[in-house]
């Protein structure tokens, strides 16, 4: 029995107006719906049941953070100060003080509440209580877990500062009467030599790693991630996808770029201590992002939360009458998940 040809694949073309009239991945999880106030009450105690070990456990972390960022340095730096000749042995660390263009506490906080605030205005398109609240969850690991763990690579390890023989302002021979260490007794100490400011001084030995691009990449980092997978730069749809969805999601990178990159440029910080500083940053957002959503590449999970809350009657009303039969065949030949399959 001869079998017929098929029929050629005739080209189609993309209708613009939709690509932009729905930016993002809709989640059909709970909304915030009238009565807007009593839903959301119920929305975030439920919330809070269901998430209460991960705050206790990040406030644990946070005090960690916090008590070791003010604890005693657990070294002893030596470093040099001139030369047997006279002259300045190490210039890399003879760079004046400048102040910073944006404090540690303003970093941290642009760092959390720009986030936050994109992930407010996506609820215009997602309107999903447990997106939102996932998101935060998830930069909230982010943010609380890499400031741990910079914090105590600063007070364990650290490292000299571009500026620290301007800070430590250095006085030859020491006033104690004490002599050098080292090759010649040209190495010496803090206690030894340094005269300038005392918080200065400490902070300038605490270059490595850099915390303003830990911070930097773990807030703006995460936020990256969430626009990607939430504006479906990896869309099932075979689609391509719109130019400013790539730079929606390029704009926080390159301000997390600039954020820690300044610190080079204003002798804070050496290369190697904010490219360490956010390799850390790009961990803990991938890690955070992945602990409260299913999936980062993979287009069929990557906007599903792990959280579930109890929906209330309207949102299972609806949600009833939303999925009819023509709907849940489009979804499955859009390319929905089948059981069994796993996120990646």
């Amino acid at each position: 029995m001869p079998t017929s040809k098929p029929s050629p694949i005739l080209p189609t073309y993309e209708k613009q107006y939709d690509r932009f009239r729905k930016p993002f991945h809709r989640v059909g999880n709970i909304s915030i719906r009238k009565p807007w106030l009593r839903n959301l009450a119920i929305n975030l105690r439920d919330f809070f049941i269901a998430t209460w070990l991960d705050w206790v456990t990040i406030l644990m972390i946070g005090a960690t953070a916090a008590g070791v960022a003010v604890a005693p340095h657990t070294f002893t730096r030596y470093f040099p100060v001139t030369s047997p000749d006279g002259a300045v042995y190490w210039p890399e660390l003879a760079y004046p003080y400048i102040e910073p263009i944006f404090s540690s506490v303003i970093a941290g906080v642009l760092a959390a509440l720009v986030p936050i605030s994109v992930f407010l205005l996506a609820q215009l398109w997602q309107q999903s209580f447990v997106d939102f609240a996932s998101a935060v969850l998830g930069l909230t690991y982010s943010l609380i877990t890499g400031t741990c763990f910079q914090v105590i690579l600063k007070k364990t390890i650290g490292g000299l500062r571009p500026h620290f023989l301007f800070v430590c302002k250095p006085v030859l021979p020491p006033s104690d009467g004490s002599t050098g260490a080292g090759l010649r007794s040209t190495m010496y100490t803090v206690e030894q030599v340094c005269t300038g400011n005392p918080d200065k001084i400490n902070n300038g030995l605490e270059s490595f790693p850099s915390g303003h691009a830990e911070v930097a990449f773990a807030g703006f980092g995460y936020l990256a991630i969430y626009l990607f997978t939430h504006l479906r730069i990896t869309s099932l749809s075979r689609k391509r996808g719109s130019h400013w969805r790539m730079l929606l999601v390029v704009a926080p990178l390159l301000f997390a770029t600039y954020l820690a990159s300044s610190l080079v440029l204003g002798y804070h910080h050496h290369g190697y201590d904010v490219v360490f500083g956010a390799l850390i940053g790009w961990l803990v957002a991938f890690m955070g992002y992945r602990m409260v959503f299913m999936g980062i590449i993979d287009g069929r999970w990557n906007t599903v939360p792990y959280l579930k809350l109890r929906p209330t009657e309207e949102d299972v009303s609806q949600n009833s009458n939303a999925l009819g039969s023509s709907e849940m065949a489009t979804a499955h030949s859009a390319g929905e998940p089948e059981a069994g399959s796993l996120p990646v």
